[in-house]
């Protein structure tokens, strides 16, 4: 316990002070993250599929669809930094800016062409940075429930956020009952959630330095010039498929309706009586929307 106080307060009032801004021009033009292999998992052949994960999540969260892809396509399911099986080093670069250029990278040190993105929450806005980057080698996107503009932040994530007692709580309370309690959050119909999917996600954040990087990316969760980044969205060509849960309380449809008018070839499929995480919660509506835009 002696230790992991002493690692909140290097994490709350040392770490923040050496980070360096959460801008475009800091984290992708100025200082990108030096190499780092992110963990994937890959599946069947054809056209190269990328899913990425949303936040506090992993690959595993994609595990309803994995199958049904990789009959039709290459599926590279990949753990972001931080998650999952994924380095998780104690940089204090946790950006979506700073994933789309391991994501970037990844792309090109496989010789991926043609590449359909698919992101979720937090993969989303890592998808977006991505194309924004370069859309050369970006032939589709779908993004789902994604992070795209300023907004709240859940309420859960808020309270990790208080000095000494957010953290030092999500130290001390067992990973299973926050695994479970963030997706009663996320899921609209709360019968979905799957015992398994709690079982593995607990496991990922009991694995060595992913609660103090999960920390550390809450921090980083909002660019900071989030606003003039998403009014780059109009730039972005590549065909996007928007597919929102209608009943998503992190997310609110209402971005979704924004985000369509801000991608010049977008088009937005609302699932009814669903939550922030549709491809878990209704995961045979998602892989019939994808299906038919891919």
């Amino acid at each position: 316990m002696k230790h992991s106080l002493l690692l909140f307060l290097l994490i709350f009032f040392v770490g923040c002070s050496s980070k360096i801004p959460n801008t475009w021009k800091d984290r992708v033009e100025i200082s990108p993250l030096s190499d780092l292999q992110l963990h994937s998992e890959i599946k069947g052949k054809g056209r190269p599929l990328l899913l990425l994960h949303g936040f506090g999540s992993s690959s595993y969260s994609f595990h309803h669809l994995i199958e049904p892809l990789s009959k039709k396509f290459q599926v590279f399911n990949l753990d972001l930094k931080g998650f999952g099986n994924s380095p998780k080093p104690k940089d204090y670069r946790y950006s979506v800016y700073d994933q789309a250029v391991l994501v970037s990278r990844f792309i090109k040190n496989h010789n991926l062409k043609d590449v359909i993105l698919i992101g979720h929450s937090y993969g989303g806005g890592v998808a977006l940075s991505v194309v924004l980057m370069d859309q050369t080698n970006i032939a589709k996107m779908v993004l789902i429930d994604p992070a795209a503009y300023r907004q709240y932040i859940p309420s859960l994530i808020r309270q990790l956020k208080i000095p000494i007692i957010g953290p030092l709580g999500f130290y001390i309370l067992p990973s299973s009952y926050e695994v479970n309690e963030s997706y009663k959050y996320a899921f609209y119909d709360k019968s979905k959630i799957e015992k398994s999917t709690i079982d593995i996600m607990a496991k990922n954040l009991d694995k060595a330095n992913a609660k103090s990087t999960y920390l550390y990316a809450i921090d980083d969760l909002i660019p900071d010039d989030i606003d003039t980044v998403s009014k780059r969205y109009s730039e972005i060509k590549v065909p996007t498929l928007l597919i929102w849960g209608e009943k998503d309380v992190v997310v609110r449809k209402s971005k979704g309706y924004q985000l369509e008018k801000d991608l010049p070839n977008a088009k937005l499929m609302i699932i009814k009586n669903c939550g922030h995480i549709p491809h878990e919660e209704k995961p045979k509506t998602v892989l019939k929307y994808l299906l038919n835009f891919l």
